[in-house]
């Protein structure tokens, strides 16, 4: 039992390295999130430019279907 708290202490750093090693997952899990997200929403779009189908407005992905942003 004592080597387990020996590790999770890591000599007086365990303060430090467990919260950085969790808000490194966080943000990990939150861009994977968002990105499979985004990815879902622009394959939508793709396939609705595909098909003919207008645009739906405001998606913010006037880049992708070949409109001018300026």
């Amino acid at each position: 039992m004592e080597q387990v708290t020996a590790f999770f202490d890591m000599g007086g750093y365990g303060l430090f390295v467990w919260p950085s090693f969790a808000i490194s997952a966080v943000v990990l899990i939150v861009l994977y999130a968002r990105s499979q997200s985004r990815l879902k929403s622009v394959e939508r779009e793709l396939a609705a430019a595909q098909d003919g189908r207008p645009r739906r407005a405001g998606s913010g992905a006037g880049e992708l279907s070949g409109e001018s942003l300026t």
